[in-house]
Formats: structure tokens, C-alpha cells, sequence
């Protein structure tokens, strides 16, 4: 996994900033699916279950802090990340093998699997201090905060059969929520400059509600949706993110 991280930072000045990017790892139950004998078993937008099913994904953001009374080594800061989660590599193979199995009485079935998207903010506590050689400082940071959670459509595109013109495209879309989040970061800053971390994410625990769905008649263009409040799984993202920076 390669991993960007691209910080605007001075050492000398009260107000400093940092945009960063690089990529993301999910951990625990976010991370999990189970698939058995061609079906999925556990998975949160399809159950009750807490397995999110997410695969590595990207990361971005940005970070404003000013110094504490004259403190140097001590900050505080604003936070706006954004992480982005495909789905992890069981899915994505019962995908495809769904997809072959369909062919022989279609002339066409596609799935399109949801991503997350999830966006948080914080606010907290960053601290910076030298070693004995000046070339090489230390940081750590703690922040609290919201997430702000987007899960895309779910959408199947298939003909009935291979003898009917007919095709059809079955749509499921998923309510955005907010969650409480947290994060922690630690890592160290070369000749003032080059920054190496290792950042931690809680983005809390939020229920899956599938708000509606919509079957799409793709040769008249007719429509049918049905608005529903289907309750899901319970997901709770925790995600690992290794960092390398510029600092200027």
C-alpha cells in the first residue's frame, strides 16, 4: 500500500496548517464479509450483521493549528479528512462469479457494489518537541470529533432472458448518517521538513438504513420506486493510515 502525506508546517510561526493524502486501512469488522457457498452471509447492508465488508481505500484532508500561548511545542487543531473505502476482495470475487453464473440465462447481469465514503472532522490536541538531535522532532496529536458517513446505490442491470429484449436495473439507496468519531496520531519530523506518522480513526458506530428502492424498466424507461426504512447492520469503521510528508 503506497501512501502520500503532504504537510504545510512551520516550525517557527502560531499558525501552521497540513493538507494530506495517502491511503487508508480498514480494521476489524469493517473490514469483514463472509461469503459461503455463493452466498453472502454477513454483511451489514444486507443484515443485521456488523461486518462492513470495506477493502483499502484512499485518504485525504486537512489540518489547521495554532500554538498555545507561545507554547511552541503544544497546538491545537482543526481537522477536515475524507476517506474513501471500495469493497474488500470477497465481494468483489462473489461479484464477479455471480456475475458468470447469471450469464447463462441472461444475455447480461451486472452488479454495481456500494463504496463508503467518510468524511470527519475533529478538533484537539497536537504536540511537537525536539530529541537531542535538532534535525529530528517528535509529534502527537489526539482530536475528537463528527463523521460524516455516505454509502453509494447499490444497482444490478440484467435482461430476463435471453429470449426477451426486456432489461431491467434494480437500485437500493442508503440513508447518510452521523456518528461521534476520534482519532490519534503519532510519528516523527525530519530536518524540519519530511514527516513520517501513523494515524488511527474511530468514525463511530452508525446504523445501515436502506431508504428506498427503485426498479427501472430500461427499455420504456418506466419506474417503479418503493420508499421503505429497512434496517441494517450496525458499522463501526475503524481505519489505519501510515503517513510520509513535506513539511514547509
Amino acid at each position: 500500500m503506497t501512501l502520500i502525506h503532504v504537510v504545510a508546517f512551520s516550525q517557527s510561526a502560531d499558525f501552521y496548517g497540513v493538507v494530506h493524502f495517502g491511503g487508508n486501512l480498514p480494521v476489524g469488522n469493517f473490514s469483514k464479509a463472509t461469503v459461503n457457498n455463493g452466498v453472502v452471509e454477513k454483511w451489514g447492508l444486507a443484515d443485521e450483521s456488523s461486518y462492513g465488508g470495506a477493502g483499502i481505500g484512499t485518504y485525504a484532508g486537512l489540518l489547521g493549528a495554532k500554538r498555545i500561548g507561545g507554547i511552541e511545542e503544544l497546538s491545537v487543531f482543526v481537522s477536515l479528512d475524507f476517506f474513501f473505502n471500495p469493497l474488500n476482495k470477497t465481494l468483489r470475487d462473489h461479484k464477479e462469479q455471480y456475475e458468470v453464473d447469471n450469464i447463462n440465462t441472461h444475455d447480461k447481469y451486472e452488479q454495481s457494489f456500494p463504496v463508503y465514503f467518510n468524511i470527519p472532522m475533529f478538533a484537539g490536541c497536537r504536540y511537537d518537541f525536539y530529541t537531542s538531535n535538532r534535525n529530528i522532532s517528535i509529534f502527537s496529536q489526539l482530536g475528537i470529533g463528527a463523521d460524516f458517513r455516505i454509502i453509494t446505490d447499490y444497482s444490478i442491470y440484467w435482461n430476463m432472458y435471453k429470449q426477451s429484449s426486456a432489461a431491467y436495473r434494480y437500485m437500493e439507496e442508503y440513508r447518510n448518517k452521523v456518528a461521534f468519531a476520534a482519532m490519534a496520531g503519532a510519528g516523527a519530523i525530519f530536518f524540519d521538513r519530511i514527516q513520517v506518522g501513523l494515524q488511527y480513526h474511530y468514525l463511530g458506530t452508525s446504523r445501515v438504513i436502506s431508504d428506498s428502492e427503485t426498479i427501472i424498466n430500461e427499455e420504456n424507461g418506466s419506474s417503479k420506486t418503493i420508499p421503505m426504512a429497512n434496517s441494517r447492520g450496525r458499522l463501526t469503521p475503524h481505519l489505519i493510515s501510515l503517513t510520509v510528508g513535506y513539511v514547509f
